[in-house]
């Protein structure tokens, strides 16, 4: 009886796709009838329950509509393209965490058909993103990529197009977005430092400018607020001096304080700015460092909480789907949790 069912699942699956398919390559032209429930399930050797279970997934996806009395016809298909901003100066996908997601996401939409129009940050453009006024057609769906500037964000929204962001959760407009969880991300780096001992956190942050106005980054003000409650939660004092917005205030900084801190929480930056801050705040120092899944390829590193960026591709990739599918103008928001790796090497 178990395996009569999961053949018939099976089945039902097959069928859809294949009644999906004919309908997207014009096998069934917009406005023309489709076959009864009867005929069609003559034509896959299935029972009408499955046919029938098969048209309303179909109705669902917004392929198909009934007329009472009539029967079933076909919907004008929904424009399968994207319009893709991105916030970046380069023409190409950089090699960093939102390169990859791009760059995946690209990849698989090009693999179900589905074109994408690419806007980056151009000499004539707002520092912040590329020129809404740039973009005269926009696709089914609007894609953002790194973008965090509120109104910039709200001017894309106007567009009245389905919109997902992805590294931002914008509170001014209706928009479904994918961001990491920074707020846990940062409760678990302080958490692991506090189980180790360490009572004199040191706290460094993101910045970007706009405008020529430097400002936090909002993802790195959740990761402070995690720390803070890690710290509430063993009623330690939060050290003011030991916060950096920016890894190049640190050095500086360093040089005035009248006790080192025993451990730091800071981004995932490689180069002379991170040497420099890590020899300003003492040799002997505990470190957590927030990332993506990159930090776990290196042979030695820190203690780290990393978000897999697979994670962030697969639930893009999901909603971006449910938006050009269904057609539909509903938002979501998702969090994507980090997982906290101890030191290596």
């Amino acid at each position: 009886m178990q395996e009569k069912i999961v053949k018939e699942k099976a089945s039902q699956e097959e069928i859809y796709r294949v009644m999906r398919s004919d309908i997207e390559a014009g096998g069934y032209p917009a406005s023309s009838r489709l076959p009864s429930v009867r005929t069609l399930a003559k034509r896959f050797s299935a029972s009408p329950n499955t046919i029938s279970k098969v048209v309303s997934r179909l109705m669902e996806s917004g392929l198909c509509t009934a007329r009472r009395g009539v029967g079933l016809f076909v919907r004008s298909l929904p424009n399968r393209k994207l319009t893709l901003l991105v916030g970046t100066t380069s023409a190409e996908p950089k090699d960093d965490f939102y390169g990859h997601v791009e760059k995946r996401i690209a990849e698989r939409c090009q693999a179900d058909g589905i074109e994408i129009e690419r806007y980056y940050i151009t000499p004539g453009d707002p520092a912040y993103g590329p020129d809404v006024d740039r973009i005269r057609r926009p696709g089914r769906v609007i894609l953002c990529i790194a973008l965090a500037h509120e109104p910039h964000l709200k001017q894309l929204a106007d567009l009245r197009r389905p919109m997902l962001v992805v590294g931002c959760a914008p509170s001014r407009c209706n928009t479904s977005s994918i961001v990491p969880n920074s707020f846990r991300s940062g409760y678990l780096a302080a958490r692991h430092l506090i189980r180790k001992g360490c009572r004199r956190i040191a706290f460094i942050g993101r910045v970007r400018e706009v405008r020529g106005v430097t400002l936090p980054e909002a993802e790195s003000l959740k990761e402070f607020a995690g720390m803070q409650c890690a710290f509430m939660e063993d009623s330690l004092p939060l050290h003011p001096d030991l916060v950096f917005n920016d890894i190049n205030q640190v050095a500086a900084r360093a040089a005035n304080l009248k006790d080192l801190p025993d451990a730091v929480i800071m981004p995932d930056i490689e180069g002379i700015e991170s040497i420099q801050a890590l020899k300003a705040l003492g040799t002997k120092l505990e470190r957590v460092v927030l990332g993506d899944d990159r930090i776990l390829e290196r042979p030695k590193r820190p203690a780290a909480v990393v978000v897999r960026r697979e994670d962030v591709v697969e639930l893009a990739l999901i909603e971006l789907h449910r938006l050009l599918d269904e057609q539909s103008k509903s938002h979501r928001s998702t969090v994507v949790d980090g997982e906290l790796h101890d030191a290596v090497g």
